[in-house]
């Protein structure tokens, strides 16, 4: 029997419809900031996904994935972090559990088509991306959505050769690390967990608490040597007022949490996720997000907030962001924190310098 032909999803969506309004003057605020921004996204999902998601088990069992370059440039972004781990879901229903193998096995096939085309480029420090920048490239940053790594300590060192210099230490469950933010019970990080912190300590790899429970995350928070992150997460205090619901007791993160982050010396990536933006309603507008920006910059002060969209190339639904549906809209943040207000300088730091100074603490 043939191979069904898979169609894959546009990687540049007409999103600047839906974009933010601004006045003459906050025009040409924006034309200046989009040329000298250097964007970055900690948490993205660049495999294009296919327009049929029915069909994306049979894509991922393929080995030729497509890349989102041109959603990337399009938005703006200098650099994103790669966020790998969908080639897990061929042996694994539940995503807390795919296996290390299928993990680097996604990472090498990106790596290697990377390789394949001009004018983008794997970055892995600060001063990558800060070259990506000066030559017009697209910076592909290698990260994981968490260390499937089982109890195998060296696995860490495995994941840093292949360029792996931000990983989450956890998913929605319990692993030999710690709980993720969906157990029942929350037993924080484990003796192992603190291992693997001070390894990716050594190493200079970003420790991601976004999907930890909360103790999980304030034990890595104190034990970490370096600072660390929660590069795709909302306010879940500011759920609770706006009537985020249950959601928010799971996903969102507390106060004391972001705060430890940021004394740590840490940043809070904003996701454009409706469900971590606003879990109820359909009211899915671009100040919503903005809301969560303006929430963490009062709480942490702007030098720790950063952009983490956790977004993807994929099929929009009736639950995206307006806007915001796919990174080829990254630059409609701009857009928003013009029009909330904020100088230049605190939008060049939001969109990507606070991100390149936490680089530099970390990697080195």
């Amino acid at each position: 029997m043939p191979k069904r032909s898979i169609r894959l999803s546009k990687q540049v969506l007409p999103s600047e419809l839906e974009a933010v309004f601004l006045d003459d003057s906050q025009e040409r605020r924006f034309r200046k900031l989009e040329e000298e921004a250097i964007m970055i996204d900690l948490h993205e999902h660049p495999m294009v996904k296919p327009e049929d998601p029915a069909q994306f088990l049979e894509y991922l069992g393929g080995r030729n994935y497509e890349w989102g370059y041109d959603a990337i440039r399009h938005g703006g972004f200098t650099a994103v972090g790669t966020a790998n781990f969908y080639r897990g879901m061929l042996h694994a229903e539940e995503m807390s559990f795919i296996q290390f193998e299928d993990l680097c096995n996604e990472i090498e096939l990106m790596l290697s088509d990377i390789e394949s085309h001009s004018g983008v480029v794997r970055v892995t420090n600060s001063g990558d991306i800060e070259a990506a920048k000066q030559l017009n490239n697209v910076g592909f940053l290698p990260t994981v959505e968490h260390l499937a790594i089982g109890n195998q300590l060296g696995r860490v060192d495995l994941l840093y050769q292949q360029g792996i210099r931000l990983a989450g230490l956890t998913y929605r469950r319990k692993n030999y690390i710690g709980d993720g933010h969906q157990e029942r019970n929350d037993g924080g990080l484990s003796t192992f967990g603190i291992e693997v912190v001070h390894r990716m300590n050594d190493l200079g790899m970003v420790v991601d608490l976004s999907h930890a429970s909360y103790r999980t995350a304030m034990d890595a928070i104190g034990f970490s040597r370096a600072p660390v992150t929660f590069s795709h997460d909302g306010s879940y205090t500011l759920g609770l007022q706006q009537g985020g619901g249950e959601y928010a007791e799971g996903r969102l993160r507390r106060d004391e949490e972001l705060v430890a982050c940021a004394r740590k010396g840490g940043i809070v990536g904003v996701t454009v996720q409706p469900s971590v933006v606003r879990s109820w309603g359909s009211n899915f507008s671009i100040d919503s997000l903005m809301d969560h920006y303006d929430y963490m910059v009062e709480l942490l002060g702007v030098d720790h907030v950063a952009i983490g969209t956790d977004s993807s190339v994929g099929p929009v639904g009736d639950g995206s962001i307006r806007g915001l549906e796919s990174p080829s809209a990254g630059k409609n943040i701009i857009r928003g924190l013009i029009a909330r207000g904020y100088s230049d300088g605190d939008i060049i730091k939001i969109t990507g310098g606070n991100a390149l100074a936490f680089f530099r603490r970390v990697m080195g």
